[in-house]
């Protein structure tokens, strides 16, 4: 298995303005994402303690790795390199999608 990913462009009027964003997968549900021109990585964790961060309502949290990166590129490479490193380490909070009947 190995992440995936999916490079979102702004649209409307003022699409020239918003910046692209890059989605982090994992079967097709986001887990986080690359942060644009900064090549930041972020990650959506589960959280061990439900008051950590004093939000009681949110099951999991923002986490920013230490990986700098120069390029799109290198960062998704970087994520696929250590994708068993990364999921052993955080629990990564997978959205289940409720099925309408």
């Amino acid at each position: 298995m190995k992440f995936t990913f999916k490079t979102i462009q702004g649209t409307g009027r003022y699409r020239s303005f918003l910046p692209h964003w890059h989605e982090i997968k994992i079967k097709n549900v986001v887990v986080g994402y690359v942060v644009d021109e900064t090549w930041k990585i972020r990650l959506m964790v589960e959280k061990t303690y439900i008051f950590e961060d004093d939000n009681p309502n949110c099951s999991w949290k923002w986490i920013t790795l230490k990986k700098q990166s120069t390029s799109l590129q290198e960062a998704k490479d970087f994520l696929n390199d250590n994708f068993v490193n990364i999921t052993k380490k955080w629990d990564l909070h997978i959205e289940k999608k409720e099925v309408s009947k």
